[in-house]
């Protein structure tokens, strides 16, 4: 009776191991045909080809990832990567999708769809850099490596037309988080190689935000002030049609105010503990280089 049960169980666990696996003359050896690659690349293609007909994701994913595996000089290889592509950008997998685009463009730079992949890196860089949490590219721990990925993208085409809100989207990027060098460099990378477009213009109106922004708090330094101002200037006879003017002219009254304000209360604390002269110097300051603001209506009647 145990021997008929041992042989039971025996028959059942070969009978379920051995219906993965299948004994190939050529090899000798048993070979689970899920592991198994086609005899050539154009075979492999075919069967691949055939799962994403069937509309099993899953399998085809499994089966393009082979060819190029074990066919990577085969023309089918890049075809199979963009193939891959399409299924995770097709299934909401937008990194994996990117990994696949990159991957073509880094090993398989002459593939002739090469323009199709390019654009749809593209797309996808910008649904990348619009989500508020990019997995493919936070979970690097190396700070200098956090938008490596979309960098290629854009240095792949720097000159498409399509590029600029890319650069725009990823410089933005680099300035909310404080690293403003690299988002400066994207900005003038874009004025450079797109003169006199509104990626010019959009470009220069958000270094200028940034500029604004950036002013050091508390500071009393009238040539930081002035130099922006002559930012606000230039962009305003440049795009004298720009939507951004309004914005900015209301930026500028803003910051002499501030400023105006920032050297009235110097003037007050000279005043406050018996410094009239020095305090008379920034009065004047306030009342001779910004005559318009409040705070040149406060300077006290006495003062010169």
């Amino acid at each position: 009776m145990r021997y008929i049960i041992s042989t039971l169980i025996l028959f059942s666990f070969t009978g379920s191991l051995f219906g993965y696996w299948e004994w190939t003359p050529q090899t000798g050896r048993w070979i689970n045909p899920k592991y198994a690659v086609k005899d050539t690349d154009k075979e492999q293609w075919e069967y691949a080809e055939s799962f994403k007909v069937a509309q099993n994701n899953e399998a085809a994913l499994r089966e393009y990832s082979k060819l190029v595996k074990h066919y990577p000089l085969s023309p089918y290889a890049p075809k199979a990567l963009f193939e891959s592509a399409k299924i995770y950008s097709k299934i909401g997998d937008k990194e994996n999708a990117f990994k696949k685009l990159d991957e073509i463009i880094k090993r398989y730079p002459a593939y002739p769809e090469i323009e199709q992949v390019l654009k749809m890196q593209r797309e996808i860089s910008l649904e990348l850099l619009g989500k508020k949490q990019l997995r493919l590219i936070d979970k690097l721990k190396d700070p200098s490596k956090k938008y490596e990925a979309i960098e290629r993208a854009i240095e792949s085409d720097p000159f498409s037309p399509e590029t600029p809100p890319i650069v725009l989207q990823l410089a933005s990027k680099y300035a909310k988080s404080g690293e403003m060098e690299k988002a400066i460099k994207l900005y003038e990378q874009v004025i450079k190689d797109f003169p006199s477009t509104k990626w010019e213009e959009k470009a220069r109106y958000e270094m200028l935000m940034y500029e604004i922004k950036n002013i050091p708090a508390g500071s009393t330094d009238v040539s930081k002030f002035s130099a922006v101002e002559r930012s606000i200037d230039n962009f305003i006879s440049d795009f004298p049609e720009s939507s951004y003017n309004e914005l900015l002219k209301k930026k500028k009254a803003e910051l002499r105010n501030e400023i105006a304000g920032r050297l009235f209360n110097v003037a007050q604390i000279y005043q406050k503990n018996g410094h009239h002269k020095s305090a008379e110097i920034y009065y004047r300051k306030v009342r001779t280089l910004y005559p318009e603001t409040e705070y040149a209506k406060k300077v006290p009647s006495g003062s010169s």
